[in-house]
């Protein structure tokens, strides 16, 4: 006689019973919002408007504007912004000496992501990095960030 393993059928449909019982309950539950919807459709109160109540409901700038005169002459269009900046690339700013992990994290999150930014810093850009992030005066010219940066950029 031939021995079967039936542990592995069973296993199977205890899981098909169980997707089917999710299946089941997710039925259930679309059934009840259909109907709480169908009952609240039926509870609406309409209104009577007049054509022109409605188009003034609709579209209010419309019926604002339409009593204005229009000029012959167009307007022009409005000079369009830059939708995004060029993208700045992100340099590793920890291979400055003095900026560990925690105060690059501190310059990414003021904005500051690559060499070319601290080699660019003013006086007053270094005054308020002293101030707001880094927390420590004198320390960017103490370490000579924007020489350092400086000589990453040219490598």
């Amino acid at each position: 006689m031939y021995q079967f393993d039936t542990s592995l059928v069973v296993y199977t449909l205890k899981q098909a019973e169980a997707v089917l019982n999710q299946s089941n309950a997710m039925f259930a539950r679309m059934i009840d919002d259909s109907l709480e919807f169908n009952r609240a459709m039926l509870n609406l109160e309409f209104v009577d408007l007049t054509p022109t109540d409605t188009l003034a409901t609709l579209f209010p700038s419309a019926t604002a504007s339409g009593a204005k005169k229009k000029s012959a002459k167009p307007q022009p269009a409005p000079q369009a912004k830059a939708i995004a900046q060029a993208p700045v690339r992100q340099d590793d700013l920890k291979m400055i000496s003095g900026v560990g992990p925690g105060l690059e994290k501190k310059l990414q999150d003021a904005g500051i992501v690559s060499y070319a930014q601290i080699a660019a810093l003013t006086d007053a850009e270094i005054t308020e990095l002293e101030t707001n992030v880094i927390k420590f005066r004198g320390r960017i010219k103490r370490d000579d960030w924007i020489g350092q940066a400086t000589q990453l950029m040219a490598q």
